[in-house]
């Protein structure tokens, strides 16, 4: 089984506001669709848990996943 995702407190405060529950983001994590790299090469994934598009944002090289930012 893969390790739980650890969270920013910039992510903590995002998902907060935008309503977005620690299991979207993992599956967003487990099942996205669209993935691509930031300026800073951290991974960008899309995908659509429920129907609602969700975008996460994960440092490079973090094992376990360091989300950085959620988006809606």
């Amino acid at each position: 089984m893969q390790e739980k995702p650890t969270y920013s407190n910039h992510a903590r405060l995002r998902m907060t506001q935008r309503r977005v529950s620690e299991s979207e983001v993992e599956a967003v994590l487990a099942e996205y669709h669209t993935r691509y790299h930031d300026r800073d090469g951290n991974d960008i994934l899309i995908a659509h848990p429920g129907g609602r598009r969700i975008k996460v944002v994960v440092a490079k090289n973090s094992d376990p996943a360091r989300v950085i930012t959620v988006g809606d």
